[in-house]
């Protein structure tokens, strides 16, 4: 982490050298003397305190080349902690100058020519997989979700050099492969509707309608509409249950209609008894298409007779029990989930067929009856089932049966259609184990009846053996001259097309002449063209091209041993740092091209526009902001009872929305310092005490007039950096540091006790006095002096971020002095000197986060000139977020790469 800590500058430092003052001569005239004066008592002069020396190099060039010395030094400086209590401690001009030379001479690097860095090979981290195969496969899955945890490096998860892959990863990604092309695959056959709209189902179209009892009751002229959605376009059967009360010499009337399509005016004459009935029952079928459609009944005679002697007939009511929607009747081709569709073109997944269970069959002639998914026939008959062909031509049938076996010959069927006999076969297995049995069959188009008839009952009175059929599956399919699927032909086409796809860029002709064989091979073992494919995908989803991001190609002339990276890799590396998700087509495209970087911005601010740019809020304020253990963090909920019912997720939720508020909105960065504003839901706004919130619904609120405002005091920072029980100065201090102004303190000396947690919970000391004990142990004294006050400015907030004015009851002291002389009475006044003093100081640690989010790795030394490229761009820009992004994307480490010369 030393090299973190380059980039971690505490304090927004003039520069104080020229070029000409960063030799030797300024060294020895400027540099040593101070050296020599506040450092040498302890490392130098043959002292070599923590193994740490000032004067190990007699040689110049050698002593700035150490750049890990020079990085420790810089920190203690920066952080104040050196030179220790009791020892001379110099001005802050004297300090100033001496940082300045260290950033102006050892880490000195010729912006003319930055080192855009390694590339790690790194693959996809678990949050990138799932949403790939959300993005390319077009699946609802998350396979990932059953990976284990990915490591962390720089505070993130997507850090390449420790994305290793460990022999149980390898494991979950053979069954995670199998499960996802499996379902990416499936070209199962469209599902039929069997479907009941019941009373309950209707709403009011015109007029008033009631429903009562299960039943829809019509007590005037009204119409009452309800929706369904057909799966496949085709004829559909609709059956409609009505009765009436009778009044007047007409019986009741009653007008349908679907899609405002007029299906026709019908007497209902069923007189309603109750619920048992009897019910008249209006069938019609009808062609749709797939969708959503509309049904409407309209009652169109009302008639009323009070003074009539018999009160049966004194109103006319309709009374609509349900209505049973059933269809397709014809064959339809299979579904073919999204990702077939897309490698088809929306070509047919195979041929048009229609699949029936033995349950779907009903009694033709002799005993049948249904049995879990089956029919069984217990004497000689037959059972049936309706089908309507559109063309003619020869057609499939694929029959699944079983039989109970008895006698001395095998159970016997036939499947006739159409008039005729499409087969006739012979079961052997036993104990009604199910076989399978193929024909086919010329058929004219029209309505058919399909007849499964058991041929040779068998009964034995005196042994009792008994034979007995069992229908368990039948599927039409065909014409089986007509395309479907996969044509051979078109194979290796289609491989290369996948290839693209879930690689992310073209194939080199290595790699498809690699994946074509695998297809081969499968069409060889005489798979159908589309599992061969199955097996190319399973192939692809375990290979290097899709778990890796690849390594990128130079384009064009290298200039300093640095290119630009191929405009397919800069599709990835935009894609992954804004929606942690592979590129879409429209980046793509333009990769291929050769013009997204020409398009660069705009393309930037469209993708922020897109709903995947949330993964910025999930992913990277998620780990920058530690947001993401708000699923995990520990509140002691006999202390705190408020926690419980939710309270944590609504703190997440508002700090979630705060942060992508700033990015969609493109609002300056330093309002995550100083908005006056935030988003709370009714119970989080309680919970702060602010007036005037309704709902579950998050809503932008003002906080002026209120001790809260920007980041810092909501809810879910103050909770993560405290303890289950308590509020942590150590905590808070270290995060404002550390995850807002990237200056982490240094770790703490060993030996030192902790803090005495009976004395603090039992004790009359508040937990400052308590610190001021901690802190007159010498070694924990000049840290503490850095990290103190800025911890003890939050202690107006309790653990779990609540307002408190008392602790023990004595006054909090949430007042402090900084290091470089600023005082402040409370949080609010020290946030307007982050902001008037560090607000600089806040953008480069932002900007050093996104871009060690986007490029996978720590920063290096030589990353420098980058990250000032970055902060001058943000200035320029008012420090708007999204312009920060933009200037991470435009930067020579996301744009370019090393080459050998």
């Amino acid at each position: 982490m030393l090299r973190r800590f380059l980039f971690a500058s505490t304090l927004a430092l003039p520069c104080l050298l020229t070029a000409a003052e960063r030799g030797q001569e300024a060294y020895n005239k400027r540099i040593l003397p101070l050296l020599q004066k506040y450092c040498y008592d302890c490392h130098g002069d043959g002292t070599d305190k923590g193994d740490f020396a000032l004067d190990e190099y007699p040689e110049y060039s050698k002593l700035i080349g150490d750049k890990v010395l020079w990085d420790h030094a810089r920190q203690q400086l920066v952080t104040h902690v050196m030179p220790p209590e009791k020892k001379e401690k110099p001005p802050l001009n004297e300090r100033d100058e001496i940082v300045a030379w260290i950033d102006d001479t050892v880490f000195y690097f010729d912006p003319q020519k930055i080192d855009p860095g390694h590339i790690t090979y790194r693959r996809l981290n678990r949050t990138e997989y799932n949403n790939t195969v959300r993005d390319l496969l077009l699946v609802d899955m998350k396979p990932a979700n059953e990976f284990p945890p990915d490591d962390t490096g720089y505070g993130f998860d997507n850090i390449g050099d420790v994305l290793s892959i460990s022999p149980m990863l390898m494991e979950k990604y053979i069954r995670a492969a199998n499960a996802v092309a499996e379902k990416a695959m499936d070209t199962s056959d469209v599902e039929r509707l069997d479907l009941e709209l019941g009373a309950k189902k209707f709403w009011n179209q015109k007029g008033e309608t009631k429903e009562w009892d299960g039943v829809r009751w019509f007590h005037s002229n009204a119409d009452a509409a309800t929706k369904f959605t057909a799966p496949a376009s085709g004829n559909y059967l609709l059956k409609f249950r009505l009765s009436a009360t009778q009044a007047g010499p007409d019986a009741a009337k009653v007008a349908l209609l679907v899609d405002d399509k007029d299906l026709g005016t019908f007497d209902v004459t069923a007189p309603y008894r109750g619920a048992n009935g009897p019910w008249q029952t209006i069938q019609q079928t009808i062609p749709l298409k797939s969708g959503e459609h509309k049904i409407v009944v309209k009652f169109l005679n009302d008639f009323a007779d009070p003074q009539n002697p018999d009160p049966d007939k004194r109103d006319r009511n309709l009374a609509l029990d349900k209505i049973d929607v059933e269809g397709p009747d014809g064959l339809l081709p299979p579904r073919g989930t999204r990702l077939v569709q897309w490698l088809l073109d929306g070509k047919p997944a195979g041929l048009p067929a229609m699949k029936l269970s033995g349950e779907d069959f009903e009694n033709g002639e002799g005993n049948a009856h249904r049995d879990t998914g089956t029919i069984e026939l217990a004497m000689n008959g037959y059972v049936k089932h309706h089908i309507d062909l559109t063309m003619a031509g020869k057609y499939r049938l694929i029959i699944k049966a079983g039989a109970q076996q008895a006698g001395t010959e095998p159970a016997k069927f036939d499947v006739r259609i159409g008039g005729k006999n499409a087969g006739s076969f012979s079961i052997t297995a036993k104990n009604q184990t199910p076989q399978w049995f193929s024909a086919e069959v010329e058929l004219p188009a029209g309505k058919h009846e399909i007849q499964v008839w058991f041929l040779n009952d068998y009964y034995d009175e005196k042994t009792k053996d008994d034979r007995n059929f069992w229908l368990h599956q039948l599927t039409v399919e065909g014409p089986v001259n007509q395309p479907g699927g996969i044509a051979v032909a078109d194979m290796h086409g289609l491989v290369d097309k996948l290839g693209q796809r879930l690689f992310r860029r073209p194939m080199s002709e290595v790699e498809k002449t690699k994946w074509r064989g695998i297809a081969d091979l499968g069409l060889k073992e005489n798979l159908p063209p589309l599992d061969a494919m199955g097996y190319v995908l399973r192939g692809m989803l375990m290979s290097p091209g899709f778990l890796y991001r690849g390594s990128p190609t130079p384009v064009g002339a290298s200039q300093n041993g640095v290119a630009l990276i191929d405009e397919h890799s800069l599709a990835s590396r935009l894609s992954y740092f804004l929606w942690s998700a592979p590129p879409d087509d429209k980046l793509l495209q333009l990769a291929a091209k050769g013009e997204l970087r020409k398009n660069l911005a705009s393309e930037v601010k469209r993708m922020i526009a897109d709903y995947r740019a949330y993964s910025l809020t999930d992913d990277f304020a998620g780990q920058w902001l530690q947001l993401r253990d708000m699923d995990i963090v520990d509140v002691d909920q006999r202390r705190f009872p408020e926690w419980k019912g939710g309270l944590g997720y609504s703190m997440k939720k508002e700090s979630q929305t705060f942060f992508d508020h700033i990015l969609r909105d493109n609002l300056s960065v330093i309002e995550f310092l100083n908005a006056d504003y935030t988003f709370v839901n009714e119970k989080l706004a309680k919970f702060y005490g602010l007036q005037g919130v309704k709902g579950e619904k998050f809503q932008k609120v003002s906080l002026q007039g209120t001790p809260r405002g920007g980041i810092l005091t909501q809810g879910s920072i103050l909770t993560l950096t405290s303890t289950p029980t308590r509020t942590s100065p150590v905590k808070r201090g270290k995060y404002l540091l550390e995850n807002i102004l990237g200056t982490p303190p240094p770790p703490a000396p060993g030996g030192v006790p902790p803090l005495d947690e009976r004395k603090q919970q039992f004790g009359k000391m508040t937990l400052r006095q308590q610190f001021a004990e901690h802190r007159s142990n010498a070694s924990c004294a000049g840290c503490h002096a850095f990290l103190d006050p800025m911890g003890f400015a939050f202690e107006n907030y309790d653990a779990i971020g609540r307002w408190r004015d008392e602790e023990k009851k004595q006054p909090i002291d949430a007042s402090g002095s900084l290091v470089r002389g600023q005082t402040f009475a409370n949080l609010a006044e020290l946030r307007s000197i982050l902001v008037r003093d560090m607000s600089d100081q806040f953008v480069k640690n932002l900007a050093d986060n996104l871009l060690i989010y986007a490029l996978g790795r720590g920063l290096e030394y030589s990353d420098k000139p980058t990250v000032e490229e970055i902060q001058r761009k943000a200035k320029a820009s008012g420090n708007r977020m999204q312009d920060i992004i933009l200037a991470v994307c435009e930067s020579v480490p996301f744009q370019k790469m090393r080459v050998s010369p």
